[in-house]
């Protein structure tokens, strides 16, 4: 069992599945979650994804569902590994709902890159320290096999070069839609419920403050934050970090397979409940 571990001790590296689970689930686990929905949201920002998921109607139709599964469909390949039973079933998923969706093979790629490069670049930016090599590559090394397993094309062969594809995507790619503004409205109830009371009505605003590039807010539909509440909210940020260095690492994962997700399954998930073709 894991017990609590001082913020000074940085663990070694040992096998990268391993070490990127241990990141997911304990070391950077608030970080990892805040990086992981600003990677949802980023997918809204571009024409031809946010019309492909638009005229899917999964997003739309069941938004909180939808927001939950995604989340749950990787985590449950972080936490069991991809051979395992769970793992397995949860990448031919993948497999089967990307089965003739309309895209290229530069878009599949660029929606696996936003779960690597965007939760690294917020911890880089916001966590309580900063990566060491062994855990970039970690992370690297999941989502290369993880590409690999799903039938991608090969993903860039370092982070470097998969935040420069990410960059370079974007640069071309990045632009508001109607679709993408749909979605966008149909999601924000599934922030709504994570957030405490006074910002409930407020979503819209909190997302606009969690991109971490100024382009992807107008590409969004969404209105910039004035840059007063924009030093307010990464000086909150800067305390929280400073709070969080200074406490253990606590041994509680920021996901349990078949129990997280309650605020769509009270009674916890069987796998077969998720995903688009699955009895809801």
């Amino acid at each position: 069992m894991l017990t609590h571990r001082s913020r000074t001790a940085v663990r070694p590296a040992t096998d990268p599945f391993d070490l990127y689970r241990d990141m997911v689930l304990y070391t950077f686990k608030t970080e990892i979650r805040a990086g992981f929905f600003v990677a949802y949201y980023r997918n809204f920002a571009v024409p031809s994804i946010a019309k492909t998921l638009f005229e899917r109607g999964e997003t739309t139709a069941r938004p909180m569902k939808r927001s939950y599964d995604t989340g749950i469909v990787i985590h449950e390949i972080i936490v069991n590994g991809f051979d395992s039973e769970r793992g397995d079933k949860m990448v031919e998923l993948l497999r089967r709902v990307h089965k003739g969706v309309p895209g290229s093979a530069e878009d599949f790629q660029y929606v696996l890159m936003t779960l690597l490069v965007i939760p690294l670049r917020w911890i880089d930016a916001h966590g309580w320290r900063k990566l060491t090599d062994d855990e970039r590559e970690a992370a690297m090394a999941f989502y290369t096999e993880l590409g690999k397993r799903m039938g991608l094309e090969p993903a860039p062969a370092t982070f470097a070069e998969a935040a420069a594809f990410l960059d370079d995507y974007e640069a071309r790619n990045l632009a508001p839609s109607p679709e993408g503004t749909a979605l966008l409205d149909a999601t924000a109830e599934a922030l709504a419920v994570r957030l405490p009371g006074p910002l409930k009505n407020r979503t819209k605003n909190v997302i606009a403050l969690m991109m971490d590039k100024p382009e992807v807010v107008p590409a969004l539909g969404l209105k910039p934050a004035p840059t007063w509440l924009k030093s307010v909210f990464g000086r909150l940020l800067d305390v929280y970090a400073l709070v969080i260095r200074t406490r253990p690492i606590g041994t509680d994962p920021s996901f349990t397979p078949g129990k997280s997700g309650k605020s769509v399954y009270p009674g916890g998930y069987q796998l077969d409940q998720i995903g688009p073709h699955s009895p809801h």
